[in-house]
């Protein structure tokens, strides 16, 4: 029972995320998850480069089944030759989802190629409950795709391109008479009718403190995680520090020892001093115009220092404010003109962190009024993924994408 590396955006273009990669395995991290789609494949690149300085060989996970970015010309491209064209789900014009035996293998390749590796370890369909958004979907055809596709990962064991397979689910943790559950015993049945012998090794599923649905005993008094371990299988979880509760993320975690609130007069002149500059280059196109009486500067000025999780800050950022920076100025900025930008982006997820602290502050002193954790001096994030690990868990999945965070896990690799 161990904390793994969670490679969930991260990239071969971040000297950060190098680091911490490279540091959580050096120091023992066992196993690193990653999947195809992760950064359009920038995710596998960043291990193949660790792994070649790395002083141990963690265990690698990746996953396939999702269609989006460059995988959509691929998709193309084999629905031009005739392959993939059934099962395939299209859930809108930018994210479609297929587990068919074709696209297991093609996925499989790029893998290979951008891992840099001959065998991948684990290789774990990615949420396969897509299917349910098809009209008429229904829990045999749901098991008829899965088992096909656990024929294919079967034949790759048998030709040596993985060495294990499985399923990451988000459905694993409803209630077994729920309509789209992925349900443990009947996934099992379908490996069985792959083989006597199958090589059906891992599950994967969200779990933290708030969701704990994999430890409601809706199995005639056994829980998920104990029909896993029932399958002797290896239980993976993912999310253990973004919890969903209600229609918002609640982050288990405290950043206050890690990333030290700003000064505000500094985070203020940051702030102007982006502004001021934006303004006057503005300017020199709409001598008569101000940037201030744009709608999305004015959504900008409230949002900058009030954004509550960093995702929500690189929507701001890398959806609306550095688009519209680079439309000012014409085009690419040059390092040092984007400088005081990206200063003003790392104030925003300074901000945001702290933003989040408050809300895992209030969710610890829950916690441990309730008893479920204990009160202590080390960050909560540590304090809830110790708890984790006291469960019938063999991995817990972390997003380590800073060394500050491999320092305070690795005592649990």
């Amino acid at each position: 029972m161990a904390v793994a590396f969670g490679a969930y955006r991260v990239s071969n273009h971040s000297s950060d995320h190098y680091d911490a990669l490279l540091s959580a395995v050096n120091k023992g991290c066992k196993l690193i998850d990653t999947s195809a789609n992760y950064t359009g494949g920038e995710s596998e690149k960043l291990i193949a480069q660790v792994l070649k300085k790395a002083e141990r060989t963690p265990l690698i996970v990746s996953k396939v089944g999702y269609v989006q970015g460059e995988n959509m010309n691929v998709m193309g491209e084999l629905n031009s030759i005739g392959q993939a064209t059934e099962d395939l789900v299209k859930v809108n014009d930018d994210l479609w989802h297929s587990i068919h035996p074709d696209f297991i293998r093609n996925q499989v390749q790029l893998s290979l190629s951008r891992l840099e590796v001959e065998k991948i370890d684990v290789y774990l369909l990615h949420n396969p409950e897509y299917y349910f958004y098809e009209e008429n979907a229904n829990q045999d055809e749901y098991y008829k795709r899965i088992e096909k596709a656990l024929f294919e990962l079967e034949a790759l064991v048998s030709e040596g391109l993985i060495g294990s397979y499985g399923i990451s689910s988000n459905n694993f943790i409803l209630s077994p008479d729920d309509k789209k559950v992925t349900h443990i015993d009947r996934v099992m049945e379908c490996a069985q009718n792959v083989s006597s012998n199958h090589h059906f090794t891992h599950i994967q599923f969200p779990f933290n403190m708030i969701e704990i649905d994999a430890l409601e005993s809706w199995y005639d008094g056994l829980s998920l995680l104990n029909k896993a371990k029932g399958h002797d299988l290896q239980v993976m979880v993912n999310r253990p520090l973004n919890a969903f509760k209600g229609e918002g993320l609640v982050r288990l975690a405290d950043y206050e020892t890690t990333h030290p609130l700003i000064d505000e007069s500094e985070a203020q002149r940051i702030f102007v001093k982006a502004m001021m500059l934006l303004e006057k280059k503005f300017k020199e196109e709409e001598p008569e115009e101000s940037i201030y009486n744009l709608p999305l500067i004015r959504q900008f000025n409230d949002l900058w220092n009030n954004t509550n999780t960093p995702d929500g800050v690189d929507q701001v950022y890398f959806s609306h404010f550095f688009p519209f920076v680079a439309r000012v100025w014409g085009g690419d900025l040059s390092a040092k003109e984007s400088t005081p930008f990206y200063d003003l982006y790392d104030v925003s997820l300074n901000y945001a962190r702290h933003n989040m602290s408050k809300m895992g502050k209030n969710f610890e002193e829950q916690a441990v009024k309730a008893g479920l954790i204990e009160a202590g001096d080390e960050p909560l994030q540590v304090r809830l993924i110790e708890k984790y690990l006291s469960y019938q868990i063999d991995y817990v999945l972390v997003g380590m994408k800073d060394v500050r965070y491999v320092e305070q896990l690795e005592h649990l690799f």
